[in-house]
């Protein structure tokens, strides 16, 4: 079997989920595995009934992935912000025989739906936001806040973690975003929210003049092994945080630094993931099949492409191979995976992201399915 690596080398830069232009951070030598374009296609998924494999990644001897042709994502339930969408990590999780998902946006939405896929979502439920507000006000929160993960913890009593922006007081139109996470609860399926509170803030200080930057962008899992949550989210690389506390309250969490957790979520110090090359927007789910944390991320730079790498203990991840590039001549961002849910899925998947213009001026979201594969399939 033949393999292509390709090495691409840039610049950093910052990202915020922002619908406005911004800087334009560089990748740094993200490798990529091109496997038999060309393999028998494989139905992975009923969304679509007639799927074309579009090229193959993997790394001989751990893992391969069919990913199949790109496909146009409409927009089921008039979700007011659909021109920024997406715009930052797709939740949902199931309810009886309908699925509910949120809408990640500075004002985040609620839908219900039949499955746990965007295109079979039914309707806003309620037909206003339900969490998040953008306003002249001196919060960390004015610029937005963007629900990111969603979990149930029972019956009625959902948790959530947020991306939150803070656009500098007074606003005057500024729309660069210093970021922070946090953690609201919902006693009602996610029609209504607490008041956000903070959970992990960038160990650097806000600057007085606007300025990129802060710790964001982020998805949440729970780790079964291990009984904890883990909290992905960036600052021009990929971190990581956990809290062992069911509720993920503030004050619970620790920051990985130097091979341990043992920096305050609230301003500690923190190091890389281990594995991973530069970049935003992290998804992780539990692969089944791989038995495999997985994790896809964008990079950065004038041709942001989404990477790929999988993960047994959810810190040490293998080397990043590039499954998306844009299709227009800009960037691949904001993927999200989803499988049995956004936090799980088995051999077969789905794959959401945004594909860019290269002057930001439009985002078409796109859609493809993935297949996984054992060494020995």
């Amino acid at each position: 079997m033949r393999y292509y690596i390709i090495y691409l080398v840039a610049t950093l830069g910052l990202l915020s989920c922002s619908n406005d232009n911004m800087d334009k951070p560089v990748d740094n030598d993200d490798p990529v595995i091109i496997v038999d374009p060309n393999p028998d296609p494989v139905d992975p998924d009923p969304v679509d009934p007639d799927p074309v494999v579009d090229f193959t990644v993997g790394i001989e001897g751990e893992w391969r992935a069919d990913i199949y042709e790109s496909e146009d994502v409409g927009n089921p339930v008039n979700y007011p912000h659909f021109a920024y969408y997406p715009d930052g990590h797709i939740s949902v999780l199931p309810d009886g025989d309908d699925y509910i998902m949120f809408w990640a946006e500075f004002e985040s939405h609620r839908s219900v739906g039949s499955t746990q896929f965007v295109e079979d979502q039914n309707m806003l439920e309620p037909s206003n936001s339900v969490f998040g507000r953008r306003g002249n006000f001196d919060t960390y929160d004015n610029g937005g806040s963007w629900l990111m993960s969603v979990f149930r913890e029972e019956n009625d009593n959902f948790i959530g973690f947020f991306h939150a922006e803070d656009h500098w007081y007074p606003r005057d139109g500024n729309t660069i975003a210093w970021k922070s996470l946090g953690v609201t609860y919902s006693t009602d399926k996610g029609n209504t929210w607490s008041e956000g509170e903070q959970i992990i803030t960038s160990p650097n200080d806000k600057p007085a003049a606007p300025e990129w930057g802060g710790s964001g962008d982020c998805c949440v899992v729970w780790d079964h092994f291990n009984n904890r949550w883990l909290c992905y989210y960036q600052e021009n690389w990929i971190y990581m945080a956990v809290s062992e506390d069911p509720k993920g309250a503030p004050g619970t969490w620790k920051k990985y630094y130097n091979g341990a957790f043992t920096e305050p979520g609230l301003g500690g110090n923190e190091t890389p993931v281990p594995g991973l090359s530069p970049g935003a927007n992290p998804s992780v789910h539990w692969n089944t099949h791989l038995e495999k944390w997985v994790m896809v991320w964008h990079s950065w730079g004038d041709t942001g492409r989404i990477n790929l790498s999988v993960s047994a203990d959810g810190i040490n991840w293998s080397t990043p191979q590039i499954i998306v590039e844009s299709e227009i001549g800009g960037r691949a961002w904001y993927p999200t995976i989803i499988g049995i849910t956004d936090v799980e899925a088995g051999q077969s998947a789905r794959i959401y992201y945004a594909d860019f213009a290269p002057d930001f001026s439009y985002r078409l979201f796109k859609a493809r399915n993935i297949t996984f594969f054992k060494p020995d399939e």
